[in-house]
């Protein structure tokens, strides 16, 4: 792969993560009713675990003595302020389906690489736990 389309799949990885729902309402912090706390927990471990991604990738950019762009949120999130957590998780759900997808792309683009794969065994499994947490009885 040439080095510039390696450098523009890595800032897209690095986008998905950076501007990720989880990662914007890290910010625009949604309502947590009693009896979902279990839920706020989730979105708080999957905000940590993007960050950590977002280090990786932008780590290996500036290895590669490349720009880092970290993207902008998308405008509808603003949507969603003032939810509770509870009605924002079929939100997430869906958000994180689109960014699995999206980093499975990129897991092609970078010809397997290991920080890609990595990435969408997290977020596979972030989708997993955002599953779980719209599924479970609440109090």
């Amino acid at each position: 792969m040439p080095k510039l389309d390696r450098i523009a799949t890595l800032n897209r990885l690095m986008q998905i993560h950076y501007r990720s729902l989880p990662m914007y309402l890290s910010s625009a912090r949604p309502w947590v009713p009693r009896g979902h706390e279990k839920a706020a927990e989730t979105l708080e471990l999957i905000v940590d675990d993007q960050k950590r991604t977002v280090e990786k990738v932008s780590e290996e950019l500036l290895a590669a003595r490349a720009d880092i762009n970290p993207g902008e949120f998308p405008m509808e999130y603003t949507d969603l302020h003032d939810l509770s957590v509870d009605f924002l998780l079929h939100e997430l759900v869906e958000s994180q389906r689109c960014d699995v997808a999206a980093i499975e792309d990129c897991v092609v683009e970078l010809g397997g690489d290991p920080l890609a794969q990595e990435a969408l065994g997290a977020a596979k499994g972030h989708l997993e736990s955002l599953e779980e947490a719209v599924a479970a009885p609440h109090l």
